[in-house]
């Protein structure tokens, strides 16, 4: 940043920003720690120990926002009515795990968490090794590969795909549908771009209905199964403490809903971890060595979390002000956006001394907030860590003196989903 940029012009979407937000959110933790965005008028909630706050304080900081992307995005006013009939197509906007705060949320968290049981993420470990030595095995002979779009897009997708039990050559339509869903979240796109998307959020939906419909008539052991199949199970007294009076099993909106969201959590947040991890290890050629020659994972482990920490793949989460409060000194009044910036508080020196540095193994690291926090922490979470710490000692195996292959890389439009369009690498083939 140089001396004659001040916070006044801050624009979240534009291009020098997204390529290298770190700059500007340690000046807001500085200068303006809960910072009104000019000419949008949300709030950038960056330090450490307001993000806590606002996580645990669900009654003030709700959950409950709908369009995030519509939103903020750039689109003209006329725009959104096109979407409305588009999406009228499709099932009802519902929500649920991602957009809705207690009881309702804790409903939901029950019934899906049946779905993410330690079982169930163990049985998709053999299937993360086999895809992941594939994927490799194309290109590893090769000294060069684009490892966004041949490693990155297709493990996540793939994984998915396997879980729900639909067929990998639906790939490049999953691909298309998340593109669909990302573009809309915290971006700037135009408005024919957010046509498209909403067209395929509802092809999005129809598909998945179908594919609910059959598991109902014909169960599987897999992912769509288990949302048809899940109950909430506890003793009464206990659920009525909990305030769960509704206690019935999921409809298919609701279903979808959870689907949609599971499609951008699980492949557009591990993809950027995935090559943002490669990405501060080749700049690191010690602790890529150190993660090649990795035989029981704990430097591994130490690489994901340092790099979730660094290059959160949700860069931030929104929350709807439900009363006048005061955060960080600052008055928010009720009504307005806070956007609780993941990525800005995991390189706050309350958490991490030096925190722009990547120190893999550093003390506190998994006090990280790249899987969000409270209730509300990413119930995939466990599958994104187990699909990064597979793939990446066998991608440094595979890919010795990796260097990065382009003078410069590209980031996608979006301060929220932030991730890389591309890495494209050479290295000595095997």
């Amino acid at each position: 940043m140089s001396t004659d940029e001040t916070l006044a012009g801050f624009d979240p979407f534009a291009a020098p920003v997204i390529a290298d937000p770190a700059r500007w959110y340690a000046r807001m933790r500085r200068e303006q720690p809960v910072f009104r965005v000019p000419g949008h008028g949300f709030y950038l909630v960056t330090r450490y120990e307001d993000v806590l706050f606002a996580l645990r304080d669900t009654e003030t900081f709700s959950n409950r926002f709908t369009s995030p992307g519509l939103a903020l995005g750039r689109g003209s006013p006329g725009v959104q009515a096109e979407i409305d009939a588009i999406l009228a197509e499709g099932y009802p906007r519902t929500a649920t795990l991602l957009t809705n705060d207690p009881p309702a949320h804790t409903r939901f968290r029950r019934l899906v968490s049946r779905a993410f049981t330690p079982r169930r993420v163990a049985s998709w470990q053999p299937g993360i090794e086999r895809l992941t030595e594939e994927l490799i095995a194309r290109f590893a002979g090769h000294g060069s590969v684009e490892l966004v779009g041949e490693f990155a897009v297709p493990l996540p997708i793939g994984v998915i795909a396997d879980a729900l039990g639909v067929p990998r050559a639906m790939q490049p339509t999953f691909r298309r549908w998340t593109d669909d869903s990302t573009d809309l979240i915290g971006a700037d796109v135009t408005d024919e771009r957010r046509l498209a998307a909403a067209r395929g959020l509802v092809e999005f939906q129809h598909f998945f209905a179908g594919e609910l419909d059959d598991r109902r008539r014909r169960p599987r052991d897999d992912f769509l199964t288990d949302l048809v199949q899940a109950t909430v199970e506890g003793d009464p007294a206990e659920l009525q403490a909990a305030g769960l009076v509704d206690t019935r099993p999921l409809d298919t909106a609701e279903m979808l809903s959870i689907l949609h969201q599971l499609l951008v959590a699980g492949n557009e947040t591990t993809t950027t971890l995935l090559a943002e991890s490669v990405r501060l290890l080749i700049g690191e050629p010690g602790a890529y060595a150190r993660v090649a020659a990795d035989e029981d994972g704990s430097y591994t482990a130490a690489v994901v979390e340092e790099s979730l920490r660094l290059a959160a793949p949700a860069q931030g989460m929104f929350r709807v002000v439900t009363r006048d409060t005061v955060l960080g000194g600052v008055e928010v009044p009720a009504g307005s956006t806070a956007i609780l910036m993941y990525a800005s508080a995991n390189r706050d020196e309350a958490l991490a001394a030096d925190g722009d540095a990547f120190c893999p193994g550093r003390g506190g690291t998994r006090q990280h907030l790249s899987f969000g926090g409270g209730i509300h922490y990413c119930i995939g979470a466990a599958l994104s860590r187990a699909e990064a710490q597979t793939a990446l000692p066998r991608l440094c195996r595979a890919m010795p003196g990796a260097r990065v292959a382009a003078p410069t890389l590209d980031y996608k439009p979006s301060f929220i989903l932030r991730g890389l369009r591309s890495l494209p690498l050479a290295f000595t083939p095997r």
